[in-house]
């Protein structure tokens, strides 16, 4: 039966590397014993029944067991990014981290999902800004503009007025998407906020500039980590710059 990604891109998530064209995407299979299909990517894993069901005539495994999967086998960038989509959907993570019993990352990626993220590419933001010892940032945090407008930010910390935002080429491509964008973030800048935009070169490229300017923020709106924890945040800093090199 179909598993893992392409389970999870079967239930209609978007779950495929962007790199990879969805024609290119080798098919997941879990299957009972060692063999070899062309154009799949085979699991030796005895699927229990309970945990297998149909969908468009194709045997995948259920929306549960794929969550589980993904905690378990993806990167945790495309495992949260999937499990923020299933979170959306309702599926209960807390409960299905409680059976991840000693598979103690399993556990910890399944806690990591926040149904408030709007698109896999924000996942992706959010599991580098926890990864590097930030405090874990809450979603769509809304903001009183007066008139009864609101703004919705993508990721941020009310605590110190500092917030990310990760503007995607279809929604902030055109000269009105900029304009409305920049007048937005005037106003919230006048309300104390420090707002972040970032876009899709981030990753993985800048990922260790965005921390540490994320950081240095933070820092200056009064977060105290201690000295620990400030050095592992410093740590990761220099690791993404390295892997960047």
């Amino acid at each position: 039966m179909v598993c893992r990604q392409t389970a999870a891109h079967l239930w209609g998530l978007t779950a495929l590397p962007w790199s990879a064209p969805e024609a290119e995407w080798p098919v997941e299979l879990a299957v009972p014993e060692p063999i070899e299909l062309v154009g799949c990517l085979t699991h030796v894993d005895p699927v229990p029944r309970r945990e297998v069901t149909v969908r468009h005539g194709v045997r995948v495994t259920t929306q549960e067991r794929t969550a589980l999967d993904c905690a378990r086998w993806l990167p945790r960038p495309e495992a949260v990014a999937a499990l923020d989509q299933f979170a959306r959907r309702g599926l209960d993570l807390e409960a299905l981290a409680r059976q991840a019993g000693g598979h103690w990352r399993q556990r910890d990626t399944l806690l990591m999902a926040d149904r408030g993220s709007a698109s896999p590419r924000e996942s992706w933001l959010r599991v580098v800004l926890i990864e590097a010892w930030l405090p874990r940032p809450a979603t769509q945090i809304p903001v009183p503009l007066g008139d009864g407008r609101r703004a919705y930010l993508d990721l941020g910390w009310e605590e110190f007025k500092v917030a990310v935002e990760y503007d995607g080429h279809e929604h902030h491509s055109s000269a009105r998407d900029r304009d409305h964008d920049s007048q937005r973030r005037e106003q919230l800048h006048a309300l104390g906020w420090r707002v972040f935009p970032v876009d899709r070169s981030v990753f993985p490229a800048r990922s260790g500039d965005v921390i540490e300017v994320v950081a240095n923020a933070l820092f200056e709106r009064g977060w105290r980590p201690g000295s620990a924890r400030t050095t592992r945040v410093l740590s990761r800093i220099r690791a993404h710059r390295r892997r960047r090199r």
